[in-house]
């Protein structure tokens, strides 16, 4: 028995019915239709040309027509017709004004509100009307709909039609339509399924969050047998995919009618429920006949019925937030919303050099890719372990996979089976468990495995039996089970592939900046340029607020920080830096179900904690330690009744602020210990005048620097500024402050080095690309450099000590220039960020007088000190050319020396620079007046805000005859022009002011 479907696309119907074609289409396909029983005639859009009612009728002539003249012949043929609509089936004569600005907020992946689609596809009226009359859907106005049909007692053929049109608009560009994921038709019963649409999917948009276009190319594998689209006119050549042994065909109809009429024609596709194949002709008009011109035959695979339907209320758990976060454009947030993919730090046995951080998202490949393989990845409690298997189980589901998800401390049992029921419970519609075992591909997620209460031996067990059962594993722990921890269980895993779960960088801390940036906003339509700016300032706030290593960069304390950073942004005051992270500290609390009534007093706990531990020099602390301190608090202090000593360091463990190490506690994260502590003193700062000044004599000590910052968050007090104003004054009080006056002896010793640059040429480049590579480049250096941070703050030499005072002095001016300077009167904070900009030009005042002194003695030392290794190496002597070799040491003790000079003022600028403040910017250049200053303030100014072509102007004619400080300014207009989106008229004036050799380009930046 066969069946055959008669594809016509793109008929473009206007004043012609087409009529005259029909005997020649009945002719060509007689032989062949004569053999089946039932057709459907197919028709994948653009009946009509302008989607108008009198294109219509006509087309209704001629499918009329057409099926008289079929059944004229075959009067037993059993004939019904398939339609959706294509983009000239839209008809805009009357289109409403609101209708573009209702197509704005539908480009996105899951679309609820219903009332979009009536008025997007109200442009499609005509259609509707045109399909009800002749086919038997009756409804209007859909995305998805079906035809279903029984052509045979044993087959069901199912026709999955979609709207690619709705989102339709007069200049339409490919890449710019939706299908909707929450409108995607499932294959429930495993019939055979054809899918039919007019748009090809690469008119689906790739930009949403999501990816429209893979999600429904996807869908349609894993869903369809036989796929059918028209819209591109000269297609028609079948094309078949196999994927996990589902085979789908993909056919592209050509126009029934263009303008070259020997480019036109039709496909007939011949389906023999016998054998289970098709057969695929595709027919082409010369003008006269239609004759085959191609033929292909493909065998029907049937779609493997989807035996386990994930539950709901599972699906709800692993995609809706575990945390309460709140954002203003939109009312609930899901996981997708937030989550990037980590980066892994490959963990290898050896002491080799990491070369690759791979992706986390790398693991959706391997299994795409068919690879077997097993991974155990470490991280943290709070860095985002579940979240990442929650987004791989979903993904392997979308996929047509089973995944199973297990958490390790339910893992109390070595019997697979049984913990594989359980799960399936959970989390599926079939317990089947013998079933489950016979899938193909089996996928087990392991989360938190080191919290089993299973011993050593029996854990190993379990693996061993998972590693047997399962295709693919991915495990989540703590670092239990690394190499380096040889128990029983860790060998168990001795051919995992390990990573750790890495913080995230500078480019996925940027990429989730954007994307909470992004929610609510419309993708399509978001100004470029407007995103790039608000990202940056996000950007560097939170970096602000992390500071050196003070917390991991895990997405849950970003994300925090972005929504109260937007709270106080909705609120209207000021950013206060203290309050954001006392938020990070109650949220863990709050989450362990501690009440208002409690919460007050245990924080009161928590900051006497800290103090006590710091002032006693406890830290780590024993238990011994800790209830001593209880016993000294409850003398001075009530304490809620429920707060008994194991409640407290239960509640406080659990929540992760404490963590318990071999009999000893600590502070989870550093933000946390030195937060508090600078609490306590800002509670009654006047009684600790000489802590203050301790801490400020010794402020090149990380803890020390850190408290003081945060103790600038607490508290704008006098005694704290004339601290820090003082502290500033002593690094390398003796220098004279850098002044770059083209008189300066270091000023014509770095020229001769950027003499040689002057001809820079300015390029063309995409910012948002400009952006990522240098975040990339941040990423390589951090990364290669994580060991040398933790070198010894103690065994510093002298000059290290006062460049550690000096820079961090500096950072916590501008802690508090970012954070209070609303509250701080105008010459207050002019004397603060001026004593910032004096501290960084004394310490190169002080480079430059060291670089004097010494530079003829350092260059002929290390030319010496070349000379005699070349002469060991080679055995020779009076080969070497001298000159050359002094000539590249000089070079490059420029070139450091150019590079200290412009890295000290980027810091500065980083550390003191903030959006909004240019007058007290202007006002401290003013009063400093030298090229340095103003080199400084016009890169804090451009950083933050435009460039002003007439100030512009007015700094190059300052700087005319210092060709050192106009190559600075020329390197900070270079990173604002290739990290900004400029106009391409103010770009060039821009770049005549600098001096810059434009490079000759055709067109304009391109953007992503």
């Amino acid at each position: 028995m066969k069946i055959g479907i008669l594809h016509l696309s793109d008929l473009h119907i206007q004043d012609d019915d087409l009529t005259s074609r029909i005997d020649n289409l009945v002719k060509s396909v007689e032989y062949d239709v004569k053999q089946i029983s039932h057709l459907y005639i197919v028709l994948s859009g653009d009946v009509a040309n302008f989607g108008r009612k009198t294109e219509f009728e006509n087309a209704k002539i001629f499918i009329t027509k057409l099926t008289e003249k079929l059944k004229e012949k075959w009067r037993v043929l059993n004939i019904k017709i398939i339609s959706v609509p294509g983009n000239h089936d839209c008809c805009f004569d009357n289109e409403k004004k609101t209708r573009k600005s209702i197509l704005n907020d539908c480009k996105k992946d899951i679309i609820d509100e219903e009332d979009y689609f009536l008025d997007a596809m109200a442009v499609q009226s005509d259609f509707w009307d045109f399909t009800n009359e002749l086919t038997d859907f009756k409804e209007r106005n859909k995305v998805s709909y079906k035809y279903e049909f029984t052509p045979h007692i044993d087959f069901k053929v199912t026709f999955h039609c979609y709207n690619t049109s709705w989102l339709t608009e007069i200049n339409e560009k490919q890449g710019s339509l939706i299908v909707p994921e929450n409108k995607f038709i499932e294959n429930e019963n495993g019939e055979y399924i054809i899918s039919v649409f007019h748009h090809p999917l690469d008119w689906l948009s790739a930009n949403t969050r999501r990816n429209n276009k893979q999600r429904f190319e996807e869908h349609l594998i894993n869903s369809s047998n036989l796929v059918i689209y028209g819209h591109e006119h000269d297609k028609g050549n079948p094309k078949a995919i196999l994927q996990k042994n589902n085979n789908v065909v993909f056919c592209g109809g050509k126009a029934f009618d263009k303008n070259e009429l020997n480019e036109t024609g039709f496909s007939l596709y011949e389906i023999d429920l016998t054998d289970k194949s098709i057969n695929i002709k595709t027919f082409n008009f010369d003008g006269d006949k239609y004759s085959v011109e191609t033929e292909d035959r493909h065998q029907i695979i049937e779609k493997v019925k989807r035996e386990f339907v994930l539950k709901q209320e599972f699906k709800t758990k692993i995609t809706n937030l575990s945390i309460p976060l709140k954002h203003s454009k939109k009312a609930k947030l899901v996981l997708s919303d937030v989550f990037v993919y980590p980066d892994l730090e490959p963990l290898l046995e050896d002491d080799s050099n990491v070369v690759q951080y791979p992706n986390s998202y790398d693991l959706i490949d391997k299994v795409k890719n068919e690879e077997k393989v097993n991974v155990l990845i470490e991280g943290a409690d709070q860095s985002g372990k579940t979240a990442l298997l929650y987004v791989l189980y979903n993904r392997y589901y979308e996929m047509g996979l089973t995944p199973i998800y297990l958490r390790g401390k339910y893992c109390n049992e070595t019997d697979v089976k049984k913990l594989v029921k359980k799960a399936l419970k959970e989390q599926y519609n079939n317990e089947n468990v013998d079933l489950f075992f016979q899938l193909d591909k089996k996928i087990l997620l392991l989360d938190n495995f080191h919290k089993s209460s299973l011993n050593s031996k029996y854990k190993k067990r379990l693996v061993e039996s998972f590693n047997n059962n399962f295709e693919l594993i991915v495990v989540t722990s703590d670092d239990s089970f690394s190499s380096k921890n040889v128990t029983e269980e860790a060998t168990s895993f001795k051919d995992y592939l390990k990573y750790k779960l890495l913080p995230l960088g500078h480019e996925k801390r940027n990429e989730l900046i954007e994307q909470w940036l992004l929610i609510g906003e419309n993708k399509l339509t978001v100004q470029e340029e407007e995103i790039l700016i608000n990202v940056k300032l996000r950007f560097n706030e939170i970096n602000s607020l992390i500071g050196n290593r003070l917390m991991p960069s895990y997405p849950i304390f970003i994300l925090t920080l972005l929504q109260s950073l937007d709270e106080n942004l909705q609120n209207f005051s000021q950013t206060s830096y203290a309050n954001i992270y006392l938020v990070l500290i109650k949220s863990g609390l709050l989450k362990e179900g501690i009440k208002d009534s409690v919460l007050t007093s245990l924080l009161n706990i928590l900051k006497e904690l800290a103090f006590y531990m710091h002032d006693t020099k406890k830290s780590p602390f024993n238990r011994e330690d800790f209830d001593n301190f209880l016993s000294e608090y409850s003398v001075k202090y009530f304490r809620h009744k429920s707060l008994t000593n194991d409640k407290i360091i239960s509640v406080l463990c659990n929540s992760n602020i404490l963590k318990f190490d071999d009999e000893y506690y600590t502070f989870s994260y550093k933000y946390i210990y030195y937060f508090l502590i600078a609490q306590k003193i800002s509670t009654d700062i006047e009684s600790y005048q000489e802590l203050i000044y301790d801490l400020c004599n010794n402020i090149h000590l990380e803890i020390n620097a850190n408290i003081l910052i945060f103790l600038s968050h607490h508290t704008k007090a006098q005694i704290l500024i004339d601290n820090i104003v003082f502290t500033s004054e002593i690094p390398f009080e003796k220098a004279s402050p850098l002044t770059l006056d083209k008189d300066d002896e270091f000023v014509k010793f770095i020229t001769e080095f950027t003499n040689e640059i002057k001809d820079e040429i300015i390029e063309d480049r995409n910012p948002k690309e400009e952006v990522k590579k240098e975040l990339k480049e941040k990423d390589a250096i951090e990364r290669n450099n994580r060991n040398d941070e933790d070198s010894e703050e103690g065994v510093l030499p002298a000059e290290a000590i006062e460049m550690n005072q000096a820079f961090r002095t500096v950072k916590i001016i501008g802690q508090i220039v970012k954070n209070q300077s609303g509250d701080f009167e105008k010459e207050k904070l002019i004397k603060l960020v001026e004593a910032a900009y004096n501290t960084i030009f004394r310490f190169l005042g002080f480079y430059s007088g060291m670089l004097e002194k010494d530079k003829e003695l350092l260059i002929e030392t290390i030319v010496e000190d070349i000379k005699k290794k070349e002469e060991k190496k080679n055995k020779r002597n009076g080969n070497l050319d001298i000159k050359l070799i002094e000539k590249t040491v000089r070079n490059i003790l420029q070139f450091i020396s150019w590079r200290i000079c412009v890295d000290s003022m980027t810091n500065l600028m980083f550390a003191v620079g903030t959006k909004g403040q240019n007058e007290l910017f202007d006002r401290v250049n003013a009063n400093i007046n030298s090229p340095a200053s103003k080199i400084v303030t016009f890169a804090i100014k451009t950083f933050y805000d435009k460039i002003d072509t007439k100030e512009l102007e007015k700094l190059f004619d300052d700087v005319k005859e210092n060709y050192l400080a106009k190559c600075i300014l020329r390197e900070y207009i270079k990173r604002y022009l290739y990290t900004n989106i400029v106009e391409r008229n103010k770009r060039d004036r821009i770049i005549q002011i600098a001096g810059f050799n434009k490079q000759r380009l055709i067109g304009q930046i391109k953007m992503n």
